[in-house]
Formats: C-alpha cells, sequence, structure tokens
C-alpha cells in the first residue's frame, strides 16, 4: 500500500489544481468546464489571470488600460466551474469582467476603456512554419500596427523576464488574410498552446502612454 506523508498533502493538492476535470464541458463550452481545488496569488491582475490560464487551462486574453495600482489577488478556489473561478477573480477585481468568444478563448476587460489597436485591421501576409516568438517579433514591422501607434502618440513598452519563449514556442502556421489583431492574438494563442495574450496600456496618470503587446 502507497502511504502519503500528511505534510506532502498542500503541494499534492497545487500539483492537482493543475489538472482540468472537465476539459470540454457540459456544454462543450470554456464556461462550464470543471476545474480542481486550487489557490491562485499575484501581484495584480494581469499576473493573476496568467495564472488562472496556467493552472485551469482557459485560454485568456486580457485587453486592460492599467490603473495606477492594482490589488494583490488571492483566490483559495473549492473547485467548480471555470465561470466560478473567473467570477472570484472578478470579485477581487471588479473593475474587470470577462466573456466568451465563440472560437474558444475568454476575453477579459478592464473598466469602459477600449484599446483600439485591436480593432485594428491587419493585411496580414500570413506565418508558414513560424514560432511564436517569431510571429510576436513581426508585429514591430506590421505598419497598420505602426500607424495606430504613431496616431496614438504611444511607444511599445513589454518588460521581460527571459522565459517568455522557452515552452510552447514551436512552428505553427496562420494562414494568410485580413484578421484584426485581437484575432491574430487569438489565433497564436490557441495554435501554440500558450493560452494567453494581452494588450495593456499605461495609466493614464503615467505622462506618456506605453503599449504593451504580449503574447506569453
Amino acid at each position: 500500500m502507497i502511504r502519503i506523508n500528511r505534510t506532502l498533502m498542500p503541494l499534492l493538492m497545487l500539483a492537482f489544481c493543475l489538472l482540468v476535470l472537465d476539459p470540454v464541458g457540459e456544454a462543450g463550452n470554456i464556461s462550464n468546464r470543471r476545474i480542481r481545488p486550487c489557490r491562485i496569488e499575484q501581484a495584480g491582475a494581469y499576473h493573476a489571470l496568467a495564472e488562472i490560464s496556467s493552472k485551469a487551462g482557459i485560454p485568456i486574453g486580457v485587453e486592460a488600460v492599467q490603473p495606477a495600482s492594482e490589488p494583490d489577488i488571492v483566490i483559495d478556489f473549492p473547485g467548480g466551474t471555470a465561470a466560478d473561478l473567473l467570477n472570484a477573480f472578478v470579485a477581487q477585481a471588479p473593475d474587470y469582467r470577462w466573456t466568451e468568444s465563440d472560437d474558444g478563448i475568454v476575453h477579459v476587460t478592464r473598466g469602459t476603456d477600449h484599446i483600439t489597436l485591436l480593432d485594428v485591421f491587419l493585411n496580414y501576409p500570413g506565418a508558414a512554419g513560424k514560432t511564436r516568438q517569431q510571429i510576436w517579433e513581426d508585429l514591430s514591422s506590421r505598419p497598420e500596427i505602426s500607424a495606430w501607434i504613431s496616431s496614438a502618440h504611444c511607444s511599445r513598452g513589454e518588460l521581460f523576464h527571459g522565459g517568455e519563449f522557452k515552452t510552447r514556442n514551436g512552428p505553427i502556421t496562420i494562414p494568410a488574410g485580413q484578421t484584426t489583431v485581437r484575432q491574430l492574438l487569438d489565433d497564436v494563442s490557441l495554435k501554440s498552446g500558450e493560452n494567453y495574450w494581452a494588450v495593456l496600456e499605461s495609466p493614464p496618470t503615467a505622462g506618456s502612454c506605453r503599449i504593451a503587446i504580449l503574447l506569453w
């Protein structure tokens, strides 16, 4: 008989929360997926949503004009549906809301401010056998994105920790054609298996506009 040390039980429970009980859900949508108990603990909404996406296997795209400061998010999730977990997040960050898209990703937005960059149409040349990193790097050469950044008097501003592309960076293919920035980010995050993206704009109080386009 296998005996489990009681001191290891919290660690085992944490490992279990990485597994989705029902990856399809009763109705075949994300919000009905059954999620095991897990703990989410992060400083700020962006990091908390990234942890939710990773631990619960929920594809998430985030759009947010960031506040001057954000609360720490601590969720001891007892288990339930993906909707229950997302609602638990919103309970601690009430200026955020979430919706489920038809293409199988949850879009999370903050407040009523909309980042119109996500609506910009791209005449996308396609990406055949490119990695998530290569597709992200190519965004800087898209004239439509550059035009938006210029007209909005913004500059790009992403912060790196060094592990952004160490995993889930295999070659994928995105077909050529007209697409929005939002749809492109959805497609890349889903096809790569990263299942997370964010477009974040600096707080209005920052004095200058900085935009971060994150595919991690």
